[in-house]
């Protein structure tokens, strides 16, 4: 059987990249298809070993904001006619590919693209009245192309209830949870000792305007409470300059795996603050250490953190909200151990095994036909 992996882009690394990467673990004959590619960065990282990786030259020579305007045409007109199984895996368009009657597509998707549909996104400057203005009839048209992706993929697959009820109101489609993972060293894990002195809190993203760090740095460097930011981003350094004005806040730029699991070891909690979050797994990975979360009450963190069992919620993205979670969080025993099991509903191993079982599912249901 000949299977075709396509994800939007491959020289970001980010939650939908690791997710992608999974898929091709699970099958790695696949040829992967994307719009743009780093090979220096996957090499890095070492994902999506000895995959077949297709990508069109052009996409290094467009800027980035202006990319997005060519991938519907890529991608709808790609030629993945020779395979029997195509999987995408997209927050933007990979969606949109092109099959026959004889093939099966299968479409994980993250979200429908957060800029096309209200939802907070790392372009900050698209706030700007003017700016809605010039980009309406843009939007208008890629929202058009959008819809009429969504209806191509056989089956549809999501990270959270919150990305599936995006589907049905947007697209008017059902798909089916299959839950992201935290991707964690289980070895370092199980041989951790827990610091039960820890006093900094930890953030640990990309630095882009929706993931409101700069909410999170006023509010700890105001109050003196300290705060450990690890991640790089397009805002890195309006961030850093933010930092430099609060002695309780320190920004560590990119890290390793070994500095991550330290960071997660030896923090009091970690901090979530995105609006209308597609799943989160930020708030996944600290669990897994046995750490609490402190979330804002929305999006996919309603599905992965339980109140005062691992984690808390603050409501809004106010000083007073989230001052008042960490009050209610630093009263509380948790029990490192419950919040060890809870993250273990989102393991790598489950998610790929679910893959497997529902590709294997909906191919003896083609078979059958």
């Amino acid at each position: 059987m000949k299977i075709a992996i396509v994800h939007d882009y491959l020289d970001v690394y980010g939650g939908a990249e690791v997710l992608a990467n999974a898929v091709f673990e699970v099958f790695p004959e696949a040829d992967v298809y994307t719009a743009t590619y780093n090979k220096q960065l996957l090499d890095s990282l070492g994902i999506f070993k000895g995959a077949k990786i297709f990508f069109p030259n052009w996409g290094k020579y467009i800027p980035k904001k202006l990319l997005v305007l060519f991938l519907p045409f890529y991608f709808e007109h790609l030629d993945l006619s020779k395979y029997d199984l195509v999987i995408s895996s997209t927050a933007h368009f990979a969606k949109g590919v092109k099959t026959n009657e004889k093939q099966i597509h299968i479409s994980y998707i993250h979200t429908p693209p957060r800029f096309l549909y209200g939802y907070e996104t790392s372009t900050k400057n698209r706030n700007a009245w003017y700016m809605k203005i010039l980009l309406w009839p843009i939007d208008f048209c890629l929202r058009r192309k959008d819809q009429e992706f969504a209806k191509r993929p056989d089956f549809l697959l999501c990270n959270s209830k919150e990305v599936q009820n995006r589907i049905k109101r947007i697209y008017k489609r059902d798909a089916e949870v299959i839950y992201p993972f935290a991707q964690v060293d289980s070895q370092n894990i199980k041989n951790e000792t827990l610091s039960i002195d820890s006093k900094s809190y930890l953030v640990i993203s990309r630095l882009e305007s929706y993931k409101n760090i700069d909410f999170l740095i006023k509010v700890f460097g105001k109050n003196n409470i300290p705060l450990i930011i690890a991640g790089t981003g397009s805002e890195e350094e309006t961030l850093l300059e933010l930092v430099s004005k609060y002695r309780s806040i320190k920004m560590l730029g990119r890290i390793s795996e070994e500095t991550k699991d330290h960071l997660y070891k030896t923090c009091k909690a970690v901090v979530c603050a995105v609006k209308n979050e597609d799943f989160g797994i930020a708030a996944i990975e600290p669990m897994a250490y046995g750490k609490p979360v402190i979330a804002l009450k929305s999006g996919g963190y309603l599905e992965t953190v339980e109140e005062d069992k691992t984690g808390v919620f603050f409501d809004d993205l106010n000083e007073k909200s989230l001052l008042g979670a960490i009050r209610r969080l630093q009263k509380i025993g948790f029990d490192h151990e419950l919040i060890k099991k809870h993250a273990k509903k989102f393991t790598k191993e489950k998610f790929q095994k679910n893959i497997k079982n529902f590709v294997e599912e909906k191919l003896k249901w083609k078979s059958a036909l």
